[in-house]
């Protein structure tokens, strides 16, 4: 980590960083791995909430069906 932030914030650089970085494939360290473990349960709620939240159509109808 501290060498990505080095070479993103290197202004010396005439043609820029030349670096590959594998987001996809990235795996935690030992170290990492309880707070992975805590991230990814949250996210996994937070695609169902945000499933949710998409597939709502509002309750106009219902709202004003209340009201008369």
């Amino acid at each position: 980590m501290g060498n990505l932030l080095k070479v993103l914030t290197c202004t010396d650089l005439e043609q820029g960083p030349n670096f590959f970085l594998d987001f996809e494939n990235a795996q935690p360290t030992e170290s990492e791995k309880e707070i992975y473990n805590q991230v990814n349960v949250v996210l996994k709620d937070a695609e169902g909430i945000l499933e949710d939240l998409q597939s709502y159509r509002g309750a106009g109808h219902e709202i004003r069906e209340a009201i008369q």
